[in-house]
């Protein structure tokens, strides 16, 4: 017997982490965190397995945001 207790997620939960999924028929798709997993054409109500990260450049945020102002040189003047 294993002992992971953990549960592949449901069609109708939310995504945790972004990356590529994969349902029991094998169907892979994108998903990215609050999006909701959905239900496959043929199954209906089916589980999903995370298969990787996603690595779309067109994803990635190369603006990253701060959460402080960087820190400035003050000049002291003459010495």
């Amino acid at each position: 017997m294993s002992n992971d207790k953990s549960m592949d997620p449901m069609t109708g939960e939310t995504v945790e982490t972004d990356g590529v999924y994969a349902d029991e028929a094998g169907r892979e798709v994108t998903l990215k965190r609050g999006d909701t997993f959905p239900a496959d054409l043929v199954l209906g109500r089916t589980t999903w397995e995370m298969k990787g990260f996603s690595m779309n450049e067109a994803e990635i945020d190369h603006q990253q945001q701060e959460n402080t102002p960087p820190r400035l040189h003050v000049q002291q003047g003459d010495r």
